[in-house]
């Protein structure tokens, strides 16, 4: 607090109203202590360990899978390259 609003007050409604303000602000920063805490203990939980867990294994298997089709792929395609030329060469 700065001591600018201080020198503001100058009556006893002045004082009133700066009260209010204070309690004000300071349930507006014990309701977002809270919802921070509500936020860790969520986090922490089991339920969300366990979701984390098994959304990093699905994660894991697309990419494996999207790696082997890449693999697969690569490897298809070689092999017709190689049957081709086999072709050629034997066609002479």
């Amino acid at each position: 607090m700065t001591n600018s609003r201080f020198k503001k007050i100058k009556s006893l409604n002045d004082l009133k109203l700066e009260k209010a303000r204070l309690r004000y602000e300071l349930l507006v920063i014990e309701n977002n202590l809270n919802e921070n805490f509500k936020a860790v203990e969520d986090m922490a939980s089991y339920s969300a360990l366990i979701s984390r867990i098994t959304y990093g294994f699905e994660v894991g298997q697309r990419v494996y899978k999207k790696i082997h089709q890449l693999i697969s792929w690569f490897g298809s395609r070689r092999k017709s390259k190689k049957k081709k030329k086999e072709k050629d060469q034997s066609s002479l």
